[in-house]
């Protein structure tokens, strides 16, 4: 295929070099499951040999063997606290229980994860961490993915022998741009703690207090503000610390999820959208750990937002009026042929987006441009300083000759060309370049209402990141997929398909559809989660979260 995705590719947008092995935040704790070749060390856990790689923890290694042990202090991304006692297991030769997140693998060690001693201690512990719990799970937010109220379902569910008023603490208490803390809700776990330590590095928050008054904190004068604070929300197991943005908008038992990639920045983190009737409310980290590990940043949660259904374009218009959307194909293919041309490729679309452009643009000619966000704030942890998810991509498909956006906002504004067809709504033009495209034939395929979308003769309505199928090409150079989340409603179509009509419409044939490109690309970067996307001819339905299991 002509203009493939070459994966050397790097970022058009101002900003650093691209890290040609960029490295996540490492975490300390590794999955039990052994690579092949590996040296490994046999245990036994619940009569059931099992070999694990070394240095595993057995709340790890239990794992491989379908026992998922209750746990509310570890996590795999974070130092290990062995704080909440929940995770306690019987070993042979070790004459008390030992916390299983704790406890190293060692060769012919016999574990016991269900024993009468174990059910026993957790029972009590869970009994002990609900001692001064509020129990408000009808208003709280974590409810329905709650690792306390999951525990308490599978291993306690008696009711409360606390008959004296129960310890308060404070509530609804805002410690930062997107945090709220309910103290009262906090188990003390400590993983906000150790998260604010050891990613971002910022150690804002702490215990205070002793005794059954203690509680989480922001140190005195501080506030919650690093660059990934929302971490902290995916990380709490009950609803201590909530989300701004998210607080009291939806249960999460009625969101579904669907697994794609964050377009906020170039690094291209795997997310799940959340979302319901076609309407989004949240994006949250999906492990990756070639990629962003546990984590992602609060910037990139953010992204949902341009999904908003009221600012989405349904139909084609045409100098202002309302059109069928094959009208419009025809009277743009018409008014494109023969004229002097800018065709505007995106670091926002998906690389089969910018591949089917390219293929418009050996037949009509014309400078090459690729038009994006402008560049942002970036870090040395996740955060990109180029803010457009496919960079790589759109200059490779250009085939490397294309024009900076400045020339093109310059040439716009003088009225260079005779015709532009921009991929993409998102960019930033002056409003005198924007002028430049009233006056001309200009094309735009976009998916919502922006100044670039509305400036133009005619609009084509593209369905966006969350309605398509396809993939970007990451600052590694790594092929990243994004898959729909609900059916494009309206006239929207992906932009390759919209592109591909233009191609039909002047009279081109066997052009791919987008399904096809997205399947070449997979093949070529052998990639076989999209290429399985891409050969499913009726697309799995988003997983309901309440059949998804706890988050925390």
């Amino acid at each position: 295929m002509a203009n493939e995705i070459h994966p050397s590719a790097t970022p058009i947008v101002a900003g650093p070099a691209p890290k040609s092995a960029l490295t996540p935040p490492r975490a300390p704790n590794v999955p039990a499951d052994p690579t092949p070749g590996e040296e490994t060390v046999t245990v036994n856990i619940d009569g059931e040999d099992v070999a694990v790689r070394p240095g595993t923890n057995v709340l790890e290694a239990a794992k491989l063997v379908g026992k998922d042990i209750c746990h509310f202090c570890y996590h795999q991304g974070l130092s290990i606290a062995a704080s909440c006692r929940q995770c306690l297991v019987q070993i042979d030769k070790m004459p008390k229980l030992q916390p299983s997140c704790q406890v190293g693998v060692r060769p012919g060690m016999v574990v016991h994860t269900n024993s009468e001693a174990v059910l026993k201690a957790r029972r009590e512990m869970l009994e002990f961490t609900l001692k001064n719990h509020p129990v408000d799970c009808p208003i709280c937010d974590k409810a329905g993915e709650c690792t306390l109220q999951r525990h308490y379902m599978d291993h306690d569910h008696k009711l409360t022998r606390v008959d004296v008023p129960k310890i308060r603490k404070a509530k609804h208490k805002d410690i930062g741009r997107e945090i709220v803390l309910d103290a009262e809700r906090c188990i003390l776990c400590s993983r906000c703690i150790r998260f604010c330590e050891e990613i971002p590095g910022t150690s804002e928050l702490t215990m205070v207090s002793r005794g059954e008054h203690q509680s989480i904190d922001v140190h005195s004068g501080q506030r919650l503000d690093n660059a990934y604070s929302l971490n902290t929300v995916d990380v709490c197991p009950v609803g201590a610390l909530t989300s701004k943005d998210f607080r009291f908008a939806i249960r999460a038992w009625e969101l579904s999820k669907v697994d794609t990639t964050c377009n906020g920045c170039g690094t291209g983190c795997a997310v799940e959208l959340h979302t319901k009737h076609e309407q989004a409310y949240r994006v949250v980290p999906r492990e990756d750990h070639s990629v962003n590990g546990h984590w992602m940043c609060d910037e990139g949660r953010s992204t949902y937002k341009s999904l908003d259904a009221a600012d989405r374009v349904r139909h084609a218009t045409v100098d202002g009026e309302q059109v069928a959307l094959p009208d419009a194909i025809a009277i743009a293919a018409k008014r494109l042929r023969g004229k002097h041309i800018a065709v505007v490729f995106s670091a926002t679309a998906t690389n089969e987006a910018n591949l089917a452009l390219a293929q418009l643009a050996d037949l009509l000619g014309g400078e090459r441009f690729v038009l994006g966000r402008p560049p942002g704030r970036g870090d040395e942890i996740l955060r990109d300083r180029d803010k457009n998810p496919n960079s790589a991509g759109a200059l490779a498909a250009t085939g490397a000759v294309s024009k900076h956006e400045g020339e093109l906002a310059l040439e716009l504004a003088g009225r260079a060309y005779e015709a532009v067809i921009v991929l993409a709504d998102s960019g930033e033009l002056s409003e005198v370049s924007l002028g430049g495209l009233r006056g001309i034939t200009s094309v735009c395929l976009a998916d919502r209402h922006t100044p670039l979308a509305d400036a133009c003769t005619i609009l084509l309505p593209a369905a966006s990141w969350a309605e398509v199928l396809g993939s970007y090409t990451n600052r590694q150079g790594k092929l990243r997929s994004v898959q729909p989340a609900w059916r494009a409603e309206g006239d929207r179509k992906h932009r390759a398909d919209l592109i591909r009509d233009l191609l039909l419409a002047m009279g081109q044939r066997d052009v791919p559809t987008a399904r096809e490109r997205t399947q070449r690309l997979a093949e070529a970067h052998q990639h076989r989660q999209l290429s399985r996307l891409a050969q499913d001819p009726t697309p799995a339905r988003p997983t309901l979260l309440r059949w998804a299991n706890s988050r925390g």
